[in-house]
Parts: structure tokens; C-alpha cells; sequence
């Protein structure tokens, strides 16, 4: 048993696959980049496209965490 910084007593487990959600998070960042010169060669007002692209990035950002909290869920459920 390990106690954390918030002094609670787990037992120790394996590894976190970290490379993994590195890997998930730079293929979303080049989807990001697809995505968004899409986005900015549809749209023709720079407001909305820039709106888009916040938007897009927050999105993208969002879908990221889940993935990991799913791969965190999967881990913790072995």
C-alpha cells in the first residue's frame, strides 16, 4: 500500500499507458490542422472563422479527455 498526497492508502498498480495518450493528442492536433484549413477555406467572414477555429480547438481538446479518461476507466476496471 501506497499513501497519496491526500493521504489516502492504494495499492500500487501498473504503469499509465502515457505514450499512448501522447500519441492520441498529436493525431488530434493533425486533425486539428485538416479540419481547420477546411473550416477557413468554407467559411468567408474572418469573424466566423476564427470563431470556428476557437471553437473547433475547445472540441478537439474536449474529445481528447475523454479518450483518456476512457483508457484511464479500461485501465482501472482490470
Amino acid at each position: 500500500m501506497v499513501e497519496t498526497l491526500l493521504l489516502r492508502n492504494e495499492s500500487k498498480g501498473t504503469r499509465y499507458p502515457i505514450v499512448l495518450e501522447k500519441i492520441i493528442f498529436v493525431f488530434g492536433i493533425l486533425g486539428f490542422a485538416f479540419v481547420n484549413d477546411y473550416v477557413w477555406s468554407s467559411i468567408d467572414l474572418i469573424w466566423y472563422q476564427w470563431m470556428a477555429s476557437v471553437g473547433l480547438a475547445i472540441v478537439v481538446l474536449i474529445l481528447i479527455e475523454f479518450i483518456g479518461r476512457g483508457i484511464q476507466s479500461l485501465r482501472a476496471s482490470k
